[in-house]
C-alpha cells in the first residue's frame, strides 16, 4: 500500500508494510526439521526425533497452506512471486552445493569408497533407476500442466497437475521403501561416511519433494475455486518452477550418490 503527499513540488511517499504471521510459522517449521535429525542421530533420542519431525513437517505444511492462502486472497497477483522463488532456488542450490562439496570431498580423498564396512546391495540402484523414472516423468507431466494453463484448459491443467502429484507420491513412497529395506539391512546413519552422507543428501532432498506436493496440492485447490487460470499464472509457474528444480538436483543425487559408488564398488 502507497500513500502520496503532496506539498509544493515535493512528494512524500508513505510505504505501509503488511505484517503476516505465516512466514515465522513456516520458518519455524523448516528450523524443526534438522533439529529432530540431529535429535535422532546425534544425540540419540530416537523417538523424541520422530515426533519432533512429525510436529515439523505438521507446522510447516501449515505455514505454506496459510501464507500462500493469504496471497491468494488478494484481488491482484502477486508481482514479486517470481523473483522470490528464483532467490530461493538460488540459496538451495547453495545449500545443496554445501552437502555435495563435503560429499565429494570425502569420496575423492578415500581409496575405496563405499567404504568397506557398507553392505552388499549398497546402493541400491535398481530401487534409484524408477524412483529417477517417476520423477523425470514428473517434470514432463508438470510442463504439460502449464501449457494447459497457458492456452486456458483447466480440465487438461488439473488432469496433468494430477499425474505430477501422483509420481512425486509414489517416488516418496519408493524412498520410504528404500530407507526401510536398508534400515533392516543394518545400513543406517551411522555405518560409516557414506552412510551420513546417503542419508542427509537423500532425506535433504526428500523433503523438498514434500513440499513440492504439498504446492501442488494447494494448486489444485486453487485451481477448483477457480483462483488460477489462464489470467493468473504466478502460483503454477513458481511450482513449475521449484519442481523442476528438485528433479534437476535428483539427476545430482542419482550420479554422486548412487551411480559412481556403484561403479567404484564394482556392482
Amino acid at each position: 500500500m502507497e500513500d502520496v503527499m503532496h506539498g509544493g513540488n515535493h512528494e512524500v511517499h508513505h510505504h505501509v508494510v503488511e505484517l503476516s504471521v505465516w512466514p515465522l510459522i513456516t520458518a519455524i517449521g523448516a528450523f524443526m526439521i534438522p533439529i529432530s535429525f540431529m535429535t535422532a542421530f546425534s544425540w540419540g533420542l530416537s523417538s523424541i526425533g520422530i515426533v519432533l519431525a512429525g510436529v515439523a513437517i505438521v507446522v510447516l505444511i501449515v505455514g505454506l497452506f496459510g501464507w500462500l492462502n493469504e496471497v491468494h486472497a488478494k484481488k491482484e497477483d502477486a508481482g514479486l512471486s517470481k523473483i522470490a522463488i528464483i532467490v530461493f532456488i538460488v540459496s538451495e542450490v547453495a545449500l545443496f552445493g554445501g552437502l555435495f562439496g563435503g560429499y565429494l570431498y570425502a569420496m575423492l580423498f578415500t581409496d575405496i569408497w563405499p567404504p568397506v564396512n557398507t553392505p552388499a546391495g549398497v546402493p541400491p540402484i535398481g530401487l534409484a533407476v524408477l524412483m529417477t523414472i517417476f520423477l523425470l516423468s514428473s517434470s514432463f507431466t508438470m510442463h504439460n500442466a502449464e501449457e494447459k494453463l497457458t492456452h486456458g484448459d483447466m480440465g487438461g491443467f488439473k488432469s496433468w497437475l494430477t499425474f505430477t502429484t501422483i509420481l512425486g507420491t509414489l517416488f516418496i513412497a519408493f524412498m520410504a521403501y528404500e530407507w526401510h529395506h536398508l534400515i533392516s539391512g543394518n545400513f543406517t546413519v551411522r555405518t560409516n561416511e557414506y552412510g551420513t552422507f546417503f542419508y542427509t543428501i537423500t532425506g535433504f532432498h526428500g523433503s523438498h519433494v514434500i513440499v513440492g506436493l504439498v504446492m501442488q496440492v494447494f494448486l489444485m485447490i486453487l485451481a477448483s475455486g477457480n483462483k488460477i487460470g489462464k489470467g493468473r499464472q504466478t502460483m503454477a509457474k513458481v511450482t513449475g518452477l521449484y519442481w523442476h528444480f528438485v528433479d534437476i538436483i535428483w539427476l545430482l543425487v542419482m550420479s554422486l550418490i548412487y551411480i559412481v559408488p556403484s561403479i567404484k564398488a564394482g556392482q
